[in-house]
């Protein structure tokens, strides 16, 4: 095998990574979504209730919880065994779990169905991503990290758009099961593509930047998971995901139907979906390129102030406001998701990374596990979605103020 001159076998890697997040997110997340309309008269005429949107999206609180609480025996096991076993176990579960929707009579069966979810998102979801493409960067990992990470934005902006688009033409049934096919298709992609880490066997794997040197793999040094846990930014990062992830998951499982309350077609609400992670993929990338060259303290503090501006404005109905509140919120949100895993892996270093991003993962999947299914009970009680909204504000802005106090410097909890 020759060495390509000029190539770094790391941005493949990168690429593999997207691809992951796009199925796996896209499907899980968003994709999801367009067919609560369908799920919620199947259990309106199987229970014979009308107000039964906080029970389905109980769901998304299952995927999230119980996907936290699998991410750190998935990071423990990419750490000692790596990250492909995990991976081609997750697409297996994603395609299962789709092909058993297109047969589900009742909340038991989508509830047993979000436990297999949410070992797919532990298993093949953002953890291992990162943990790989940290491995392969140090230098450019913001870069790296925010266009790998595009590909949750890519997939939550284009498969409900493609799910609304099989739903019409052959029902939601058979649209589940043509879904489930795509997570099989990527198997051979992990097996034959995926190194593990720069110092696999292949003169490609040592090929640094340019293909002059090797790109470094991890800090000098890096701490390990009972070091990180003593420090304040762990805990402040844990918490600014956790508010965060509350208002992102809770906005994108409930804006389908936010948009056809407010009388748009199921198409164009699809479409708002899109918008939204389309900025999304936008913020990711420009967040990690833009970390590389200013810091991530600075960009990090933006990222966090553009969402806060969206999510205040998500609160009102006006229709002028609706789509600037969508493209800021979107923007944030997707510059703060690259910038938690980039400060992540350069606080710590790789050395227990899984676990510690495991441990972080536990605790922002019980904000975003609540975010769905607290926001759907609000609906139901209020029957406005303005008091769950305000409540997705406040939370954002609490987290740009815990962004002012978090010290970006490795040195100040090394020392």
């Amino acid at each position: 095998m020759n060495r390509t001159p000029g190539f770094y076998y790391g941005w493949v890697i990168v690429a593999v990574s997207m691809i992951m997040l796009w199925v796996n997110n896209g499907m899980i997340f968003a994709g999801l979504t367009v067919f609560d309309e369908e799920l919620l008269r199947v259990l309106k005429e199987a229970t014979g209730e009308q107000n039964l949107l906080g029970q389905l999206k109980f769901r998304d609180t299952i995927t999230l919880i119980g996907g936290g609480l699998m991410a750190p025996i998935a990071g423990a096991i990419a750490d000692r065994i790596g990250v492909r076993p995990l991976m081609v176990c997750g697409l297996l579960l994603l395609a299962t779990g789709n092909f058993l929707y297109s047969r589900v009579s009742g909340f038991g069966d989508i509830y047993a169905i979000h436990v297999l979810l949410a070992a797919s998102i532990a298993s093949a979801g953002l953890v291992v991503n990162v943990i790989i493409v940290s491995r392969w960067f140090v230098r450019h990992r913001g870069t790296a990290m925010g266009i790998a990470i595009a590909g949750s934005s890519l997939g939550n902006a284009s498969i409900p758009q493609l799910n609304t688009w099989l739903i019409a033409e052959y029902g939601w049934q058979t649209a589940f099961v043509y879904g489930s096919v795509l997570p099989l298709l990527l198997i051979p992609m992990v097996l034959f593509v995926i190194r593990e880490k720069p110092q696999d066997p292949g003169p490609e794997a040592m090929a640094g930047p340019g293909g002059t040197s090797a790109q470094p793999v991890q800090p000098v040094t890096s701490m390990s998971f009972s070091e990180a846990i003593r420090t304040p930014a762990f805990w402040i990062l844990a918490l600014i995901a956790m508010t965060t992830f509350y208002s992102v998951l809770a906005i994108m499982a409930h804006l389908f139907l936010h948009m056809r309350g407010q009388g748009f077609e199921a198409q164009m609400a699809a479409s708002g979906l899109g918008v939204l992670f389309s900025l999304g993929l936008l913020g990711k990338v420009l967040s990690g390129f833009l970390s590389d060259r200013f810091g991530t303290k600075p960009v990090l503090l933006v990222t966090l102030s553009i969402m806060a501006v969206g999510a205040v404005m998500l609160i009102s109905t006006n229709e002028f406001t609706f789509w600037p509140a969508l493209t800021l919120f979107g923007l944030g949100w997707g510059g703060l998701y690259t910038l938690l895993q980039v400060l992540a892996g350069d606080l710590f270093g790789v050395q227990d990374l899984g676990k510690i991003l495991g441990t972080i993962t536990i605790l922002d999947s019980f904000g975003g596990g609540m975010g769905p299914f607290l926001t759907g009970v609000m609906f139901d009680n209020f029957q406005s979605y303005t008091i769950p909204f305000a409540v997705i504000a406040g939370l954002v802005c609490f987290a740009v103020f815990l962004a002012t106090r978090l010290h970006t410097d490795p040195a100040a909890y090394r020392a």
